[in-house]
């Protein structure tokens, strides 16, 4: 974890010639894991495979063939025989002055049935292994095993080891567990995925947390602690120091190509009343983006369209100050990529006519990791003008902080700290209103 929370503070402070000194060896170790983490997880698939198509005749000897009930009755007198010395075993441990513990009731059964069931069965042995203890299992709920039953021991049997069940339903539902193979390939499993996350972790420091939190897809981390945040130009607002929890952030606006999603998966009265200005549904009532738009920033979306999206996303819209905290970073940048306006980093303040492809600028992120933060379309907040957080709109006419500037904004409107407002209750009802609005998500870790 310690190593971890080095590289994700070095992400955000270290200028980007330490960052390149210090990550092309442990980068080569990790991708040398994760490859041989995945050659490993292979090779246990492969054994495991290998034992299903073995073992699925063994299964139908025992539940579906003309001599199955035969092969069962066999197993079951193999137990029964055992019984008595089990029975045996159990009370030279009563008569040591302590009661004695299902555990080792289980432990008993099982020993007794092992070599008498093994010996009786004409299937693997892994198969009839499983059967003595899983019956093991079952009858160490008694106190004793005096009294039972040939057809008390069948009854177990059957509700183990169904007859009308398929072999793979049947592995898949109880016989893997304890398997040794399968415990190989969980094994196998869980090493590769530990694999993949530290090579993640080297490659997108900015999707961790330090304290071991992840982004979702499509997410970065934005550190908790102190931030000091304005004084706000345009819209006006103080210098304040903040305390935020971590959260993560979309690294880009929500797209057309998103939105489309979100709307389509709405029950079709809803459609077209979350539709962005200049929208429309097709003849079957779907909202179908041309390819060639579904990488622009969703754009004329009114506010409760952007908190209807969250809210279905399961994320929320940013407050003002999580906002900046995520352009600034803990260093209080000017502009997302540094102190000084750069042109070439932004779409916006040259005269655009139209927004850019999210990420059409991806050397230069916020500290946060996520990107055109400045400039493209401005971005809604759930912050009122007067700095106070919402979760949903207030009742009549408010205005609602929106950040980040556009491509056709002059170039103090794109720093960080300018601050504008939009009308709450839909602010595109009339076409004169010409200011592009979008916006990203964001969810608490």
């Amino acid at each position: 974890m310690l190593s971890a929370c080095l590289l994700f503070t070095g992400a955000l402070l270290l200028p980007a010639a330490a960052q390149q000194a210090v990550l092309p060896e442990a980068l080569a170790a990790a991708e040398t894991a994760v490859t041989e983490a995945r050659a490993e997880k292979e090779a246990a698939w492969a054994a495991l495979e290998s034992m299903v198509g073995e073992l699925q005749d063994d299964h139908d000897a025992l539940t579906a063939d003309a001599d199955a009930p035969a092969r069962r009755h066999a197993l079951v007198l193999a137990m029964r025989d055992a019984l008595p010395a089990a029975a045996t075993r159990l009370a030279v441990e009563a008569a040591k002055g302590r009661a004695v513990l299902r555990g080792t009731r289980r432990q008993i059964l099982n020993d007794a049935f092992a070599q008498p069931v093994a010996a009786a069965s004409p299937v693997d042995p892994r198969l009839s292994a499983f059967v003595a203890r899983r019956v093991a299992d079952a009858l160490s709920a008694r106190e004793t095993f005096d009294g039972l039953t040939d057809e008390q021991i069948l009854q177990v049997v059957d509700r183990e080891l169904p007859t009308r069940t398929s072999w793979h339903l049947f592995w898949n539902d109880s016989f893997h567990l304890g398997l040794p193979e399968a415990e190989r390939w969980n094994a196998a499993v869980t090493a590769y995925e530990a694999a993949g996350v530290k090579l993640d972790r080297l490659r997108n420091p900015e999707r961790y947390g330090a304290k071991g939190e992840v982004a979702p897809p499509g997410m970065v981390i934005v550190p908790g602690g102190q931030y000091e945040l304005g004084p706000n130009t345009g819209w006006e607002r103080p210098a304040r120091k903040v305390k935020l929890s971590v959260f993560a952030i979309d690294r880009h606006e929500v797209s057309e190509g998103e939105y489309a999603l979100f709307l389509n998966a709405q029950a079709p009265e809803l459609r077209k009343g979350l539709l962005p200005r200049g929208w429309q549904l097709d003849a079957a009532g779907l909202a179908n983006v041309p390819d060639a738009r579904r990488a622009l920033p969703a754009t004329w979306v009114n506010w409760s369209h952007a908190a209807a999206y969250a809210a279905w996303a399961g994320k929320r819209l940013p407050s003002e100050d999580e906002w900046e905290a995520a352009a600034a970073g803990v260093d209080g940048r000017s502009y997302a990529w540094g102190n000084e306006f750069r042109p070439g980093l932004c779409h916006g303040a040259e005269g655009a006519r139209e927004p850019l492809p999210v990420e059409s600028f991806p050397h230069a992120p916020a500290p946060s990791g996520a990107l055109d933060l400045c400039g493209n379309v401005w971005e809604w907040t759930s912050t009122l003008e007067d700095g106070t957080d919402i979760a949903a709109l207030p009742e009549g006419l408010v205005n609602i902080a929106i950040r980040g500037g556009a491509f056709d904004s002059r170039r103090e409107e794109l720093a960080v700290r300018y601050r504008w407002t939009a009308p709450g209750q839909d602010a595109f009802s009339s076409p004169r209103y010409t200011r592009p609005i979008g916006f990203r998500c964001v969810k608490d870790l």
